[in-house]
């Protein structure tokens, strides 16, 4: 039987057409989805995920860059690519590349860029060179020439900072390493026409912490009481710091819209002083870390606000001084250290690194006009991002173009542009500031590339002062700094307190020499009975110093106060605005550890003692150029050895005197003598010195006989009993 298939039911047949139809759709729209999906999703540069991936096996850092790039100047890179494997690298290949026709819309975009994380593709190749073998840990500097003429560079239509990278990979097209960074396009051969210029007032501070004690010098000061000119040698520049003087003079030869302002005291260390448009503080001297201690403890160190005042500098600088400004130092301007400033004649406060407060907002002249308490105050801050990129610092860690000094001027200078773009018909002056341990290679590569850059106009620090303040901003400053003065000094750091401490430390203890240990007249006239101390003027003969000894005053105040003068000029120099300069605080300690130990105790020969009792000599010698006082002590660690404990003496200028301490001894044996020196206030001082002293305890005084003539009394009654004794019968 065979049996006719049923066939679908109308209504069955219409819902499997239905069901198809809708399968097709749900295709269609899935694969809408999965395309939209892959556009949508946040682009991240193949070769930087493979840089992520490789990152240990090789390196790329750029090392030279054409940053302004013209109709005539073609391009130029140089990148060190270092092999960080343990194996050579064979077949890399170095490839550069950029977007011609790419302008950036926003900073966000630009930081994007330079961390390697934004949808900016590069087609337009620049140049590719192949990689020779690099051995294990090793680098080469692999160069790239890009004429005028290339593709790449002819197809640059607009002005402006255009992306550049650069790729190092492997014959298999693996990503070793990524470097973004910039070039930018000046408007030169273009046919848009250039906008105006943007005022950029670039500054450069001179001053150093690199400071030291002339030997020479600091023993002459004292030794000898001289004119009182001794501080001004008695600390110089190192070697380093004079190196750098000459480094700083080139570069403000070369480059005459440079402005320089200086600190007075380094600029008399200048044999040749240079140019200046202003001062700044004495020895930089970090007025924002001043206020955030206990101001009398300044005054107490030896720095007082008459020393790094606007008078002081202006005194310091001799010839008709220009303008005084005061530096930022360590910490932020605050309210409060504005004031300190104004109230020490400073009608102008920089803040080289700008204000947390125009952060996010576009580039603007930074000036404001506050009100203090002591007065209006004008206050200059520079722009953010250039000063920083300027100084030395890339703009994050991620920008892997600006961990060298040529991608941060490459950044540099690609970011002024972007400013001139971001408001090109806006009048505005912006402040650039160079660090003060500022690397004079790469200022000098910077303002090289800005005396190139069209859209750049270098301009003075009097054109800056005589710009309009920025619109609004003063009020928003002013609130910004109250709250940061109500944050005190938990928002800025300590300050200063370990340097403050070394610094009293030292200062009380010259003060303790003046008061303590330096004779006076009374004394002088009347040395102790216990001390053989030469005539003054017979010693000075015998030195073949009498002419000095003779012509110095009798009043030692002249030499105390050049001595104290050294130490402040130490101590100043010790609190300026750098990191460095908290390291001289030593130097000053070790200024009065020197004047202490100029009275010592010459070390004693061990003292061998045959009896009861003993006479110990010690000398104390001065090499100062007045006499001073001195109590010697002396004790030993045997209680069957001792000494007298004390004695005085002074001890007349540049001279020795010798006192002598009564040893009494009990027994045979050896002990250890310490010997110090005290002040008037039986404090001590200088160094100890320990001497030996061993008892033989010879029996040749009258103790002794008495025990000989008994022993010998014993023996010969002995030898009587034993001849005349009676004898036992048995025996």
């Amino acid at each position: 039987m065979i049996q006719t298939p049923l066939r679908p039911s109308g209504r069955t047949s219409q819902h499997t057409h239905a069901f198809n139809r809708w399968t097709r759709w749900a295709r269609i729209l899935l694969t809408i989805v999965l395309l939209l999906t892959l556009v949508m999703a946040p682009w991240h540069p193949a070769p930087a995920l493979a840089a992520t991936n490789h990152q240990s096996s090789a390196e790329v850092a750029l090392r030279w860059s054409t940053p302004v790039v013209t109709d005539k100047s073609g391009y130029t890179l140089r990148a060190a690519v270092t092999n960080t494997a343990n194996q050579p690298m064979e077949n890399a290949h170095l490839s550069v590349s950029t977007n011609a026709l790419y302008s950036f819309s926003s900073r966000a975009d630009m930081q994007a860029w330079s961390e390697g994380h934004a949808r900016i593709p590069t087609p337009d190749v620049l140049g590719t060179q192949t990689v020779p073998t690099i051995p294990a840990g090793q680098s080469v500097e692999i160069a790239v020439n890009v004429p005028a003429d290339q593709d790449a560079i002819k197809k640059m239509t607009s002005w402006g900072p255009k992306p550049v990278r650069l790729s190092l990979s492997d014959d298999q097209g693996q990503v070793l390493g990524d470097v973004f960074t910039f070039l930018t396009r000046t408007w030169d051969g273009l046919p848009t026409a250039g906008t105006p210029a943007l005022a950029l007032t670039m500054v450069m501070p001179l001053t150093s912490s690199d400071w030291n004690i002339d030997d020479k010098a600091m023993t002459a000061l004292m030794t000898q009481s001289g004119s009182g000119n001794d501080k001004n040698r008695s600390v110089t520049l190192t070697r380093q710091g004079a190196r750098r003087q000459g480094d700083q003079s080139q570069l403000l030869a070369k480059h005459g819209s440079l402005q320089a302002l200086g600190d007075p005291v380094y600029l008399s260390a200048f044999a040749n002083r240079p140019q200046i448009q202003g001062l700044i503080q004495p020895a930089d001297f970090d007025i924002t870390g001043y206020t955030s201690q206990n101001q009398d403890r300044y005054a107490q160190a030896g720095v007082t606000p008459g020393s790094w005042s606007a008078k002081a500098s202006a005194k310091l600088y001799a010839d008709s001084a220009p303008d005084t400004y005061a530096w930022q130092g360590r910490q932020e301007w605050t309210l409060e250290s504005i004031t300190a400033a104004r109230r020490a004649g400073y009608q102008t406060v920089i803040a080289p690194q700008g204000f947390e407060v125009d952060a996010g907002t576009s580039a603007h002249t930074g000036k404001y006009t506050i009100e203090t308490k002591a007065g209006k105050v004008t206050v200059l801050s520079a722009q953010r991002e250039l000063s920083n990129l300027a100084r030395g610092h890339p703009s994050s860690t991620r920008a892997t173009g600006e961990q060298t000094q040529a991608g941060q001027t490459a950044r540099f200078i690609a970011q002024s542009a972007f400013y001139q773009m971001e408001q090109p018909y806006a009048e505005r002056s912006l402040l650039v500031c160079f660090d003060t341990d500022e690397d004079t290679q790469q200022a000098d590569r910077i303002m090289t590339e800005l005396e190139h850059a069209p859209w750049i106009s270098l301009k003075s620090m009097d054109n800056l002062m005589q710009a309009p303040d920025f619109t609004g901003g003063s009020s928003g400053l002013l609130k910004a700094l109250e709250l940061d003065s109500t944050k005190g000094s938990a928002k800025h750091g300590d300050g200063p307190t370990g340097t403050l401490d070394s610094l009293i430390a030292s200062r009380a203890e010259i003060d303790r020499f003046a008061t303590t240990i330096l004779a006076d007249g009374k004394q002088d006239s009347q040395p102790t009975a216990s001390a053989t101390a030469g005539k003054t003027d017979s010693q000075a003969l015998a030195r073949q110093d009498a002419d000095t000894t003779a012509r110095q005053p009798k009043d030692p105040h002249q030499w105390l106060s050049q001595l104290t003068a050294a130490h402040d000029d130490l101590a100043l120099k010790s609190l300026g605005g750098t990191a460095a300069a908290a390291g001289l605080a030593d130097q000053a300690e070790a200024m009065s550890r020197r004047l202490l130990d100029g009275v010592s105790i010459t070390p004693s020969e061990s003292l061998n003692v045959v009896s009861e009792t003993a006479s110990m000599p010690v000398t104390v010698s001065n090499s100062h150029p007045y006499p001073v006082h001195a109590r010697i002590s002396a004790r030993t660690d045997s209680m069957e050895i001792v000494t007298s404990r004390m004695a005085e003496v002074v001890i007349p200028a540049r001279s020795e005197a010798q006192v002598t301490f009564k040893v009494r001894v009990a027994t045979a044996g050896r002990a250890n003598v310490d010997i110090g020196l005290l002040d008037r206030q039986g404090r001590p001082f200088g160094q100890v010195r320990r001497a030996q002293i061993t008892s033989n305890l010879r029996l040749s005084d009258m103790s002794g006989l008495i025990i000989i003539v008994i022993a010998v009394l014993l023996g010969l009654l002995g030898l009587w009993r034993q001849f005349h004794r009676t004898k036992d019968p048995d025996e």
